[in-house]
């Protein structure tokens, strides 16, 4: 079972939006090809935005809710617009619906690091594609941005009672890094054209960012609801302190974030 199960809702208003920060990235890598698959569209900001610049997208998620979410959105795009060329479907890596060397780009922004098999994952990535067509990833580093660490300090501070570990067993793990990224994309058969690290601020209010944990998202997520009342009420009181100086005088958080980024194709 993913972190992100029955979620989508809580996602949407908060970590949706960090996730966003890498989506002009992943477009200016994956130019417009016969089809764009999205892998682990969650709400659908990337999917949106390819479709918004006229790519042909099929946009993809394991959670009914993500899929509901993104549907949703799409059809709000259309009423407001000429129209978008993005279909939805309930699915994911590595059972992905599309014959091999089919897509002309793929995107899978922050679906590696959450998925139980990162390398079946990776394998299927690359078999869905067409020869030289881009396949962008994004994960996670492994320490966690600022956001989360304070969330951690307030609540190990409030005596929260840990929840089991969900990290993968070293023979399926890998390295979160963008050398740990890249080697499994090279294990995958793929040639691994820009590996890097990408830098940006997220901006999001305090209310949103808590609501998104409150709401069950990630490991944060799971932590906080396993919780008695009395210490999820300390642990908010706590990490809003700590999240204090952060706040920029319109009243939002601003957290410096980063994420791998790889770019592979299969030769």
């Amino acid at each position: 079972m993913s972190s992100f199960d029955g979620v989508a809702g809580a996602y949407r208003r908060s970590f949706a939006t960090l996730c966003a920060g890498t989506v002009p990235t992943l477009l200016e890598v994956t130019a417009p090809g016969e089809l764009h698959l999205d892998v682990g569209c969650g709400t659908g900001d990337l999917a949106l935005a390819a479709a918004r610049e006229g790519r042909r997208v099929l946009a993809v998620d394991p959670d009914a809710d993500m899929v509901a979410a993104t549907r949703e959105a799409a059809t709000l795009e259309v009423a407001a617009s000429a129209g978008s060329a993005l279909s939805v479907e309930e699915a994911g890596a590595p059972l992905l619906p599309l014959p091999d060397r089919s897509a002309g780009a793929v995107t899978a922004n922050f679906v590696v690091n959450h998925v139980p098999d990162p390398r079946a994952t990776v394998r299927d990535l690359a078999r869905v594609a067409a020869p030289s067509a881009p396949i962008a990833m994004t994960i996670w580093p492994a320490a966690p941005g600022p956001h989360l660490a304070a969330f951690g300090e307030a609540s190990r501070a409030a005596g929260a009672v840990p929840v089991p570990s969900a990290r993968l067993v070293p023979e399926l793990d890998f390295p979160r890094s963008t050398d740990g990224l890249a080697s499994i994309a090279r294990e995958a058969g793929l040639q691994v054209g820009r590996a890097e690290e990408l830098l940006w601020t997220w901006r999001v209010a305090a209310d949103e960012l808590m609501a998104g944990i409150a709401g069950g998202v990630g490991g944060a997520g799971r932590l906080h609801r396993a919780q008695t009342g009395a210490v999820r009420a300390e642990i908010e009181e706590r990490v809003r302190r700590l999240w204090a100086p952060y706040v920029e005088t319109d009243g939002a958080l601003a957290f410096a974030v980063s994420a791998a980024l790889v770019v592979a194709s299969r030769p």
